[in-house]
């Protein structure tokens, strides 16, 4: 007696779904990712302000912050006071759509905050272009009887 032996077959695994699979996580990830953004590492407490009326814009801007010590940081990147038109000129010159947001501490001296005002309008900046960030107080609602 002959026994016909069978071959064992190969077993597959559908590698096109698994791609599709693959495509679509991968689509995922992308969408959903956030980019870094350049923010200074300087510590600000902002001013705070209740009776200003509130706009709120989803934009990215690149900072210019102020910090209480009369530090500059534009960016990630401090810079010098007496430094920063030029500073400001360079990153116009390399990046001409750049759109900036200025972050000035509470505490910052007014010195240092008009010069930063002055180094932008000699940079070709427009200061009503440039926001201040301003923390705003929401007023408090009266309790219900």
């Amino acid at each position: 007696m002959k026994f016909v032996h069978k071959r064992a077959g190969r077993t597959t695994v559908p590698i096109v779904s698994l791609i599709d699979i693959l495509a679509i996580l991968l689509i995922f990830f992308i969408l959903t990712s956030t980019f870094r953004e350049e923010k200074s590492f300087a510590e600000i407490t902002l001013p705070k302000a209740g009776a200003l009326a509130s706009e709120t814009s989803s934009e990215a801007r690149l900072e210019l912050a102020i910090t209480a010590g009369s530090k500059v940081f534009l960016g990630a990147r401090e810079v010098a006071p007496g430094e920063l038109a030029a500073a400001l000129r360079q990153l116009k010159a390399d990046r001409p759509a750049v759109r900036l947001e200025l972050k000035a501490d509470e505490d910052a001296p007014l010195k240092t905050l008009v010069a930063a005002w002055d180094a932008l309008t000699r940079a070709g900046f427009r200061v009503k272009d440039v926001p201040a960030r301003i923390l705003l107080q929401k007023p408090a609602s009266e309790p219900n009887p």
